[in-house]
Formats: C-alpha cells, structure tokens, sequence
C-alpha cells in the first residue's frame, strides 16, 4: 500500500488487513487512478492486473461513458457513484456505502452490474488517497426484485 508511515511493522500490518478482505478493495488517488488493489480485486483485473495501475477506474473496468470521453470526463460522470463517493472522501466527509448500476463492456457487450460502493479517505497519505471497496450485489437484487414482484 501506499501509506506515508513511519516502521516496516505499521506497514505489513495494512498489507496483511488490506489483504484479507474478502471484497475487491482499491487504493485510489483523486481522479479515481488505481494505485493499488487487494488479490479480491485482482480477480476483476482480468490476465494482466498490474496493467490496471495508474489508470482511472472507469477504463480499467470499461465503463461505458469511460468509453465516449475518457473515465471522468463526459457529462454522465459527473453522477458517477464511484467517482462521487472517491471525491467525498477525500474532502474528508464520513464514508457512506453507496448504491450504483453502472453499465460496464465485456464480451457479451453492455452489461449493468450492481454494486454497493464504499470509500474512505487514508490517514496519512499524501497526495491524498481513498480506499474504494465494491461490492457486487446483482444476486440480492435479483432476489428482492423477484420476491417484490410475486
């Protein structure tokens, strides 16, 4: 990780804990450039995860306005819930968990996905750096839609 601390020991600390979370978690500076990711998120990366450093979040995970103009850049990102919850954070406002369907590109073509978004400011860093954690929930949204619709 990429915190300012004093001691090999604080450091390998952050690592193991930034390590075991069980959610794709990202370290991100403000423009929403991974700077690093935890081997959760390294699953979403794809075969070249280390490709996806220092690149803003919406090409590495091919959004679909990241697509027309560049990650951050058309007018539909500006309601953007990662890029939004990221700039939040870093202002130092209290973490929220945030609730988005983007539409992200694969194989198949436009794919919405859902996600709880979560970001929060890093003590200590500088430039400052927030910690993106997302949460796939299509399966829970799946089942509330079925069981609000029976």
């Amino acid at each position: 990780m990429n915190f300012t601390e004093t001691g090999n020991f604080q450091t390998n600390r952050w690592r193991v804990i930034f390590d075991a979370l069980p959610l794709p978690a990202f370290i991100v500076d403000e423009d929403v450039r991974i700077m690093d990711f935890n081997p959760a998120a390294e699953k979403l990366l794809g075969l070249a995860p280390k490709s996806a450093l220092r690149r803003r979040s919406g090409e590495v995970f091919h959004c679909v306005q990241a697509g027309k103009a560049g990650c951050g850049k058309s007018k539909p990102c500006k309601n953007c819930a990662i890029r939004n919850s990221v700039a939040d954070a870093i202002k130092g406002l209290n973490t929220r968990r945030k609730f988005c369907q983007p539409e992200l590109r694969d194989s198949r073509g436009v794919v919405p996905v859902s996600l709880f978004v979560t970001a929060s400011l890093l003590p200590e860093t500088s430039p400052p750096q927030a910690l993106l954690v997302l949460e796939d929930v299509a399966e829970t949204v799946r089942i509330y839609n079925s069981h609000r619709s029976a």
